[in-house]
């Protein structure tokens, strides 16, 4: 009996031990599935602010970018010239009284129409001296009131073909004398940069030769490019002083006869040419000018 219970009291003791090493580990895995679910919380809670927050950076991104669109726009609306408001007849009005010019008001830009019998004689393209009283009197008010508008200076003739001129085309003595009127505008202080130039020869008369043979000189209503837009483009002749004056046509003959071609000069840094706001396309310069047959 003592034998078998001495024996009996170690099963018991041992039979103890591991049922209090099988309670430490339970209660152990316990402790770390709970860490397991707290440490999977804060995981979730971190990547739900990191979301957030990453929702917030694009907005914030957003914002930055619709404000230096503003910025560009703002920097752009700053730097353009202000749009010009469209003439009415009473701006005409401003260049009545000058002798040979008529004044008119069209699509909202002010046509100032120069009698050809004023400006130069028969089949020349220099100015008369009798012409530049006139000439002045233009100059000065469209550099007082209207020298920020693009200007734009046409030259027209009759249908009669060229006999005596060294011109090849009316086209070619068209735009010659439109040159010779912008120089001289040019020559006076109305900015080189602002004036282009067009030539419609003998395609739209006006009732009578002597009529249709005209310089128009068109004052439009947009306002000119600023001046580094405007390099793109073109500066003043720099001897508009005599530009005024001197024409140079160069001439060639073919042996076979064929007819001569003239070609009209441009400045030393010529002025882009725009189109009248009309919508009218310049016809300055054909490719294909009809034969001269002497004038």
């Amino acid at each position: 009996m003592i034998t078998t219970r001495m024996l009996a009291l170690p099963a018991v003791a041992l039979v103890a031990i591991l049922a209090g090493c099988n309670d430490k580990q339970k209660a152990a895995q316990a402790d770390l599935l709970n860490q397991n679910e707290e440490l999977t919380k804060q995981l979730d809670e971190g990547k739900d602010k990191l979301n957030a927050m990453g929702e917030q950076l694009a907005r914030v991104q957003q914002q930055a970018n619709d404000l230096q669109s503003q910025l560009e726009a703002c920097n752009q609306r700053a730097g353009a010239p202000a749009p010009a408001e469209k003439a009415t007849v009473a701006d005409a009005k401003d260049f009545q009284g000058i002798e040979g010019v008529e004044a008119t008001v069209q699509d909202g830009d002010i046509h100032l129409t120069i009698a050809n019998s004023l400006l130069f004689d028969s089949g020349k393209t220099s100015l008369k001296d009798s012409s530049k009283k006139s000439l002045d009197k233009v100059a000065s008010t469209i550099r007082e009131k209207y020298g920020e508008r693009e200007i734009i200076v046409v030259g027209y003739t009759d249908a009669d073909p060229i006999r005596k001129s060294t011109y090849t085309s009316n086209y070619h003595l068209g735009f010659e004398r439109a040159y010779s009127v912008r120089g001289y505008l040019d020559h006076k202080g109305v900015t080189g940069s602002h004036m282009g130039l067009m030539s419609f020869g003998p395609d739209r008369p006006d009732g009578t030769k002597e009529k249709s043979r005209r310089v128009e000189v068109i004052v439009t209503s947009k306002s000119s490019a600023t001046e580094g837009e405007a390099t793109a483009s073109t500066e003043s002749p720099r001897n508009a002083p005599e530009a005024a004056d001197r024409v140079t046509a160069s001439k060639t003959t073919s042996s076979t006869g064929s007819s001569r071609s003239s070609t009209a000069k441009s400045s030393g840094s010529t002025s882009s040419v725009r189109a009248a706001s009309s919508g009218r396309t310049s016809a300055s310069k054909p490719a294909t000018a009809p034969k001269p047959t002497g004038k």
